[in-house]
């Protein structure tokens, strides 16, 4: 018989490039919200400086502290997930992919694979973040 539990396993990737990743994919929601913003209409340079660096404290706040510091790693990455799911609502913050990352990093730390409602969780979250670049861009100027 063949032990398939290595073939199941997802990749992991390390927490800082899922931190780099996740606000890269924020910064772009956030120039692309507020690329040639129209006089009337809500966006522009101010508030695209002001939610970038909301971002990057944000970043800096998960990837510094929390990340490295949780330890029930399944709840926590379960919390993150929901609340990256939740955080669609406000889409053209950008937080939803650095939440995404982070989740996905907490539960990269855990030596066991997570379980399966963990899973679903950050499934959700990558297809908020998805959805949250897709928005974003289709309300966008830049084409």
């Amino acid at each position: 018989m063949s032990n398939l539990e290595g073939a199941l396993t997802r990749p992991r990737i390390a927490a800082p490039t899922l931190g780099i990743i996740g606000l890269v994919v924020a910064l772009v929601i956030v120039f692309a919200g507020n690329y040639h913003v129209e006089s009337g209409e809500n966006g522009g340079t101010g508030p695209a400086i002001i939610t970038g660096v909301v971002c990057l404290a944000l970043t800096l706040a998960l990837f510094g502290y929390v990340v490295p510091r949780a330890t029930n790693l399944d709840r926590t990455a379960l919390i993150l997930a929901i609340v990256a799911v939740v955080s669609v609502l406000v889409f053209w913050s950008g937080v939803t992919p650095v939440l995404t990352a982070a989740a996905l990093a907490v539960s990269g730390r855990a030596p066991v694979a997570p379980p399966r409602r963990v899973v679903a969780a950050e499934a959700l979250a990558a297809v908020a973040t998805l959805a949250a670049v897709i928005i974003t861009l289709s309300q966008s100027h830049l084409f």
